[in-house]
C-alpha cells in the first residue's frame, strides 16, 4: 500500500465524503487528489473537498502500521490532519473506518461544525474585495516592450527634426526682421 494508491475511490475518502454529505446536507462536487507532500513531519496525500456552499476540506492521508488480531502487520491509510477553509483543526474523535460508529460520529461532529459556521465564513466572504479586472493592453514580455520603446524613439526623433526645422526657420525670419532698417 503506498500513498499513490490513494484517489477518489479509496474507501476512506469515499466513506469520509457519504458521511460528510449527511452530517452537513450539503453536496460535494469536488473531490480531488493532490500530490504527496511533507506534512507537519510526515508523508501524506492531501484530498481536497468543495462543499457546495463554497467552504473547503483538506484531509492529509498517510499510510499507517498497525497489527491486526493474529499480530500480523497491516497498512492501512490514516486521516491525521484536517484544514477546514486553510485552518488546521484539532482532530478530536476516531477517523479510521474500520469501526463504523465511531468514525460516523466524528464525521457528523466535524459536519456540525461546518453548518453552524456557515453563517460567519458567508459573512467573511461577502467582505471579500472583488478586484476588478485591468483595463488597458495586457502585459508585455520584454521584446514586446523593447519594440515599443524603438517605435517610440523614432517617433521623438521626427518630432524633433521637425521642431528643429521650425526653430531654424523662425531663426532666420528673426535675423531677417531685424536685419531691415
Amino acid at each position: 500500500m503506498k500513498l499513490s494508491d490513494i484517489t477518489e475511490k479509496t474507501q476512506l475518502v469515499k466513506d469520509f465524503v457519504n458521511q460528510l454529505k449527511k452530517s452537513t446536507k450539503q453536496a460535494i462536487p469536488i473531490v480531488e487528489v493532490g500530490k504527496t507532500a511533507r506534512v507537519s513531519g510526515a508523508s501524506a496525500r492531501p484530498v481536497n473537498m468543495v462543499l457546495e456552499n463554497g467552504q473547503t476540506i483538506k484531509l492529509f492521508l498517510r499510510v499507517v502500521t498497525a497489527k491486526d488480531d493474529k499480530n500480523k502487520d497491516i497498512e492501512r491509510f490514516d486521516i491525521f490532519r484536517i484544514d477546514i477553509n486553510g485552518k488546521a483543526q484539532p482532530l478530536s474523535g476516531d477517523y479510521d473506518n474500520s469501526y463504523r460508529p465511531a468514525f460516523d460520529a466524528s464525521v457528523k461532529a466535524l459536519g456540525n461544525m461546518l453548518r453552524t459556521g456557515q453563517a460567519a465564513f458567508d459573512k467573511k466572504r461577502a467582505k471579500q474585495k472583488i478586484r476588478k479586472p485591468r483595463t488597458g493592453a495586457a502585459p508585455k514580455n520584454k521584446t514586446q516592450q523593447l519594440n515599443e520603446l524603438v517605435n517610440d524613439a523614432a517617433d521623438l526623433d521626427k518630432t524633433i527634426e521637425s521642431k528643429t526645422k521650425e526653430k531654424e526657420g523662425l531663426e532666420q525670419q528673426l535675423n531677417n526682421l531685424t536685419s531691415q532698417p
